[in-house]
């Protein structure tokens, strides 16, 4: 996220009539929706459990309150928004303690509840110690054994407790050109990024060896956003190809096995793009996981970030919802999860465009009904 597996088709058999009847064509139509307190909304999960996990965020906060029953009630899967970066988890200064009470009483909550847990993140530039890649007399040996050893810490730490983790978060950086993408991959690569100073390109496979050494059961995954940008989408395609084609037998299958795409959207943004992006990403044999979504109630193109939040802008958010919902219905198969990147507007990252399902009184919007049943809308 910025700034701030295939999975098995689990079947829920206590809510698998609700399912169905919210996925019939006898939904309720869509102005007919009325806000309703979260836990008296049908729950969203199993609507999707024959075609892909559900999941939200978490964070140690969360825990045994209301917004972890909402969790727990819509959801069947977690990310931990920020508890279990770099920063949070690794010491402060060299030779220091590993700081994971709050995140190991997170994930253990998430697990007792019957939840899966997903790892977020383990490489990135942002929000990571300076000492592990950018600190005083820092030289590729040095920076290189720090990738190691906090990737392997951390991917043991959590052994057989997670399903999957984003080894390396947002490499690639913006505004690349079709020339670009269809070059080198390693020129797409963010420069400026601590890892690359300190290492070179290769800090990215280094990173996903590690992690598969420390854990060889659970998933891989590269995350990034704008990866419905077709320039970039082509640039990770090509680097997930490369790296799967040298390391094609990493523990006994290629070394990255999936591609987060973030989804932070806006009115304008195009479910073509992202469906082309997902036919893509399936050509290099990976899992898919819509990693971060949410979707801004206004249409930010051409800088445009001016809005007012009433009836309109809450019925355009959720036909643009509805919209990539049904791309996501139709490429089931290829998606592992689908995760949402907040619980209610007064908390989310972009809370002034009130971009997720639930409102700041934890009621439903229109969006929700409209990931409910895309069809509807």
């Amino acid at each position: 996220m910025q700034t701030l597996t295939k999975p098995l088709k689990t079947i829920f058999p206590l809510v698998c009539c609700a399912a169905l009847a919210l996925s019939c064509n006898t939904a309720i139509p869509a102005e007919k929706n009325e806000p309703e307190a979260w836990n008296q909304a049908q729950p969203l999960y199993p609507i999707y459990s024959s075609s892909f996990l559900l999941g939200n965020i978490v964070s140690p906060g969360d825990i045994g309150g209301q917004r972890f029953n909402l969790l727990k009630r819509h959801f069947n899967t977690a990310t931990a928004e920020n508890h279990m970066k770099p920063n949070a988890l690794a010491p402060s200064s060299p030779g220091g303690a590993y700081r994971f009470s709050a995140a190991d009483a997170m994930v253990d909550a998430v697990l007792d509840a019957g939840l899966k847990m997903h790892g977020h993140t383990l490489v990135w530039h942002q929000q990571t110690p300076s000492w592990m890649n950018s600190g005083a007399g820092m030289n590729r040996e040095q920076a290189l054994s720090n990738l190691t050893n906090h990737v392997t810490t951390v991917v043991t730490h959590y052994k057989d407790k997670l399903i999957s983790w984003d080894v390396v978060n947002e490499a690639m950086r913006d505004g690349l050109s079709t020339a670009q993408s269809n070059g080198d991959w390693k020129n797409c690569l963010r420069q400026d990024s601590p890892w690359y100073t300190a290492i070179g390109p290769d800090y990215i496979e280094e990173a996903f060896k590690a992690a598969r050494a420390a854990d060889p059961q659970v998933k891989l995954y590269y995350n990034d956003y704008s990866l419905n940008n077709a320039a970039k989408a082509q640039a990770v395609y090509n680097m997930v190809c490369d790296i799967n084609t040298r390391y094609a037998n990493a523990a006994g299958r290629p070394l990255i096995d999936g591609i987060g795409m973030q989804s932070h959207h806006h009115l304008g943004a195009s479910p073509e793009t992202v469906a082309a992006s997902i036919n893509l990403f399936s050509k290099a044999g990976v899992e898919i996981a819509i990693s971060e979504l949410d979707i801004q109630a206004f249409d930010a193109r051409g800088g445009n970030t001016a809005f007012v939040w009433n009836e309109d802008a809450a019925q355009r958010q959720a036909q643009q919802y509805a919209a990539m919902f049904r791309i996501f219905q139709q490429h089931a198969e290829k998606i592992s999860r689908v995760t949402f990147w907040g619980l209610d507007d007064r908390t989310s990252w972009r809370s002034s465009s009130h971009p997720v399902l639930f409102d700041k009184d934890y009621k439903t919007k229109p969006a929700f009904y409209a990931v409910a049943n895309p069809g509807q809308y």
